[in-house]
């Protein structure tokens, strides 16, 4: 799961290597990883600002 998470926070279209590094650092659970994933899935034009706020505001990490 962490490498389809990587793949998956590379893929955004603003994505940077700290945005990518930050959120793998975060996500600590299989759980977070995969709720991660789904979120970027679903929302094709996410920024990584909207990311990092799903990850703050929903996933509370």
């Amino acid at each position: 799961m962490k490498e389809r998470l990587k793949e998956t926070l590379e893929n955004v279209s603003d994505t940077y290597e700290d945005f990518v590094t930050g959120v793998m650092l975060l996500c600590k659970t299989d759980e977070s990883r995969k709720a991660v994933v789904e979120y970027i899935t679903n929302n094709r034009n996410v920024t990584t600002s909207e990311v990092l706020d799903y990850c703050v505001d929903v996933l509370k990490i």
